[in-house]
């Protein structure tokens, strides 16, 4: 069955990880034959800086309850004079929905979308939490008795759902992986991307993406100083000079214009890091500005930077080992982790949601990495702390002794992460998600066979 899609998220030029997710999905989409047209509402906080090109034509003012509600109509008023079905994808996250995350609107807005006679609606969840708040728990169950489907990207959210205290029925659930785009680039040779970033002969430890408190940055810097300076205490040492801890993405422009305190607080936690461990830093908005000289007097060199498309895949085609110190445990869907390990790349990553399944089989790290699972794709952490959700840097520190050192352990990981990349490409994605939401349509339009009732005769 031939279908429109009509996404409602944010998007391009938003700075936003799910922004980028969705222009992934529409373009991979579109490749789809039984894909007629794409348009996004796109959800907007800037207030009307944002300049929005195809195929945007909706724009919603996120903090204006009138504005989702005039957009809802719109779509609408479209899916009517369309003589294909049309599947509106709701991209849910809680931080998209009004003022201070606590807004009604996905709701409002499938709420009307429920009555639509020529279309389905779905909602993409990318936040689930184990132990949701009142509000929280409330917005999803609503929402999953307004919309027709609801997708995540990890089996254990399916779990979490149909349990207390959500109880959906994981009939209405979907699982489908977060697609990756890294592949373009595998052929490439990584010493020709170090060489060209001045990074020749250096292990790169690396961690990748917008920057915020959530992030757990100064515990990673706390990890790679307590390692680096354990093996190699002297400045000059020749060997030290070979590792280097790559922090590359700036702060969500929204993040410190809406947070000031917040960003200064996370910014001096990250100075303390450094000096507390003893390690050279340097700050560049371009890494081609600097010399030899600059990377090789330095532990740490933070790229603060809005990376482009190619500059992030590069990144992680030049990285040897991606560090992820991630705080949200409940995190079911991080992009910077599908595209690590599509890019086949061994990874430490804090008891995320989505790492502890997209890693699993992984090591996890208590006193010491123990053994190598021969299926392993990365080393999972604690987050440690009943309320805080600390990395265990100790453990951390682990894993980067176990990877640095072990270049063995290092190549069968990127060799298990690879293979389970290839299977979250586009492609492979949107094949599902289209499979899944015509099974969608199926269920709504076909026309239902009439039921024979054969009398029995006297």
């Amino acid at each position: 069955m031939v279908f429109n899609v009509r996404v409602v998220s944010s998007y391009l030029p938003e700075v936003c990880g799910i922004a980028t997710h969705t222009q992934d999905l529409i373009t991979a989409l579109s490749h789809l034959d039984i894909v007629d047209s794409i348009r996004v509402a796109s959800i907007d906080k800037s207030k009307g800086e944002n300049v929005y090109n195809f195929p945007v034509d909706l724009v919603i003012d996120q903090y204006n309850e009138d504005s989702w509600v005039k957009a809802a109509y719109a779509i609408l008023e479209k899916t009517y004079v369309k003589y294909l079905p049309t599947v509106i994808v709701l991209q849910h996250e809680y931080g998209l929905s009004g003022v201070k995350a606590q807004g009604n609107d996905y709701q409002n807005i499938a709420r009307l979308f429920k009555d639509g006679k020529n279309s389905i609606t779905v909602a993409n969840l990318h936040t689930v939490s184990e132990r949701p708040d009142e509000h929280q728990k409330d917005v999803i169950k609503e929402l999953s008795d307004l919309v027709d489907g609801m997708i995540v990207t990890t089996k254990s959210a399916i779990e979490i759902l149909s349990r207390e205290p959500y109880n959906i029925d994981p009939n209405k659930i979907k699982h489908i992986d977060h697609g990756i785009r890294i592949h373009d680039l595998t052929n490439v040779d990584q010493n020709q991307i170090k060489s060209k970033y001045k990074l020749d002969k250096k292990l790169i430890i690396s961690t990748l993406g917008l920057k915020s408190e959530g992030k757990g940055i100064e515990y990673g810097i706390e990890a790679f100083g307590k390692m680096i300076n354990k093996y190699f205490s002297s400045q000059n040492s020749s060997e030290r000079k070979k590792i280097i801890y790559l922090i590359a993405g700036q702060y969500h422009p929204n993040f410190i214009k809406e947070r000031p305190e917040t960003y200064t607080a996370v910014e001096r936690k990250i100075e303390r890091a450094v000096k507390n461990n003893k390690l050279n830093s340097i700050k560049t908005h371009f890494l081609e500005d600097l010399s030899e000289k600059d990377i090789n007097e330095n532990d740490v060199v933070f790229l603060d930077n809005r990376l482009s498309e190619k500059e992030l895949r590069e990144l992680y085609l030049a990285s040897d080992i991606i560090l992820l110190p991630y705080r949200n445990r409940y995190q079911i869907s991080s992009g910077i982790l599908a595209e690590a390990v599509g890019s086949g790349k061994s990874v430490i990553a804090t008891k995320f949601a989505h790492a502890k399944e997209l890693l699993c089989p992984g090591n996890n790290v208590k006193k010491r990495v123990v053994g190598m699972n021969p299926q392993s794709r990365g080393i999972l952490v604690d987050l440690i702390g009943k309320y805080k959700n600390i990395p265990s840097v100790k453990q951390m520190v682990n894993g980067l002794e176990y990877l640095v050192f072990n270049e063995t352990a290092r190549a069968q990981m990127s060799q298990n992460a690879r293979s389970r990349g290839h299977e979250m490409n586009w492609e492979n994605v949107t094949r599902e998600f289209a499979n899944h939401i015509s099974l969608l349509l199926e269920r709504k339009f076909s026309p239902k066979k009439e039921e024979v009732v054969i009398e029995k005769s006297d």
